[in-house]
């Protein structure tokens, strides 16, 4: 088995005092486990090790839309993948759960003002630990293994 851990980064911004450590926490505890089934990924303790969420709050003044300053209350989530972990459905699973997840953690109800862009990287494109990543090592990973 490579020690290599291709798994879904996630990069959440979204305006100061969106979300506190505790949302932050839950937030990031669902997106995990959304993440790994949406990619058909054993969840196991190795595996989840493996799922970063990078929280980055934006002050009032520092967003535009349309060249304008904005006030907007806009989250966003950008999503890396390796190439062919999610299928057609999944990433509709993963776009409808993780905007139901930021807004229900947001407080917000309602129509949800959240962008959720998923990239998909070739394996040969995915670095980590100074090897390429492979999802069906992933996908085949014991339960033991845990890298960190």
């Amino acid at each position: 088995m490579r020690e290599e851990m291709p798994m879904p980064k996630m990069f959440i911004h979204a305006p100061e005092g969106t979300f506190d450590l505790d949302a932050r926490t839950q937030v990031a505890s669902e997106l995990t486990e959304l993440g790994l089934r949406c990619e058909a990924i054993p969840a196991t303790a190795f595996v989840r090790s493996a799922v970063w969420l990078y929280f980055s709050d934006y002050p009032a003044g520092m967003v535009f839309s349309g060249g304008q300053q904005t006030s907007a209350k806009v989250m966003s989530l950008l999503v890396y993948v390796l190439e062919g972990g999610l299928d057609s459905q999944g990433k509709q699973a993963l776009i409808a759960g993780a905007t139901e997840i930021l807004g229900r953690h947001a407080g917000i109800e309602g129509r949800i003002p959240a962008y959720v862009c998923i990239r998909e990287v070739p394996e040969s494109n995915w670095g980590i630990f100074g090897a390429a990543g492979s999802l069906e090592a992933l996908r085949a990973s014991p339960e033991g293994a845990v890298p960190i």
